[in-house]
């Protein structure tokens, strides 16, 4: 099954084009951006949208705030926190400002997009605190913020899905507030191993299997064990543990394999876990919104699947 005629156009509109680890890393940041902001769109209005800076480690990491429409803003709302994607080296909050948005009104929660820092500049583990603060400082700022701190979600897409998955792991080994539900697209999970839809969508569909060998080198000292669960979350101790857990994947995407790989892993742990494989999806397409409707409809159910999740009750530990 090919993939859908939107994004076979865009690349047929792309496949001339020097990847971006071709270029010097300020030129490769701007191609990113921009790229990102024509295939997102133009975002929806939301209710409010709130910009805060948090300290971690002596450095500031920024955090945006959408409150979504149609919601009472007097009483506490869900929250989920989202990490953006980029291999750990592009991305920030503009780039995903239009998903946030969405998924926001779709969801019916705050969402607090984080901006942490970048590789090479800061290399692993320093994405993996800012993320895990980010949640803590959702959770000790919810009163403040008009969040129900027994309802709050972490999530985010490739390497901001690996920061998530991270988050929760730190959660359980620091003893910190249980997190209800994390959200994981099309996740970076395991660096130790090399799975075969790296193979078969090694070229041709945005993400390249050569890009995510540069995304690891910037992001990771050789020095490094592979097996660190701060880096690849697949091999952590605690897959029982985790809170009630979504994995997404597409089926053009050398990540599917260690996303689905993560999902049995959490299973056969014990663990509350479910998977969805986009069957004519292609890496990074929740950023596709603009161009691809089908992605549009992707990330409405996600948001609608966020809201189901953090609205009822049972199914939140």
């Amino acid at each position: 099954m090919p993939v859908y005629e939107s994004i076979q156009w865009l690349l047929r509109s792309q496949q001339n084009n020097l990847p971006l680890y071709n270029l010097s890393l300020d030129e490769a940041r701007r191609k990113f951006n921009e790229g990102a902001s024509l295939m997102a769109g133009t975002g929806e209005p939301v209710a409010k949208v709130v910009d805060r800076g948090i300290q971690v480690e002596g450095d500031e990491v920024n955090l945006r705030c959408y409150y979504p429409v149609s919601v009472t803003q007097d009483e506490s709302l869900p929250a989920f926190v989202f990490y953006h994607g980029g291999g750990f080296v592009y991305g920030n909050i503009e780039t995903h400002d239009v998903f946030c948005r969405l998924l926001s009104n779709r969801s019916k929660c705050i969402v607090i997009s984080v901006d942490y820092r970048l590789a090479p500049e800061h290399k692993f583990p320093k994405a993996t605190e800012d993320a895990y603060q980010a949640f803590l400082w959702a959770h000790e700022h919810a009163e403040e913020l008009g969040i129900n701190d027994t309802r709050i979600a972490i999530g985010g897409d490739s390497a901001g899905g690996n920061l998530a998955a991270v988050t929760a792991i730190k959660a359980l080994e620091r003893g910190a507030p249980s997190i209800a539900y994390q959200l994981l697209i099309y996740p970076v999970v395991d660096s130790a191993k090399i799975y075969p839809s790296y193979k078969e969508n090694s070229e041709g569909y945005f993400l390249i299997a050569a890009e995510m060998k540069w995304f690891h080198e910037q992001y990771v000292d050789e020095t490094i064990d592979p097996f660190n669960s701060h880096l690849s979350p697949l091999h952590s101790k605690h897959l029982a543990d985790l809170p009630l857990t979504h994995i997404v994947t597409a089926h053009y995407d050398p990540l599917r394999d260690e996303g689905e790989a993560y999902a049995e892993k959490i299973s056969q742990a014990g663990g509350r876990v479910s998977v969805k494989r986009y069957d004519r999806m292609v890496h990074g397409f929740i950023s596709m919104t603009g161009v691809v409707p089908e992605a549009y409809a992707a990330v409405e159910e996600l948001g609608e699947e966020l809201r189901r999740v953090l609205y009822e009750e049972s199914m939140v530990r």
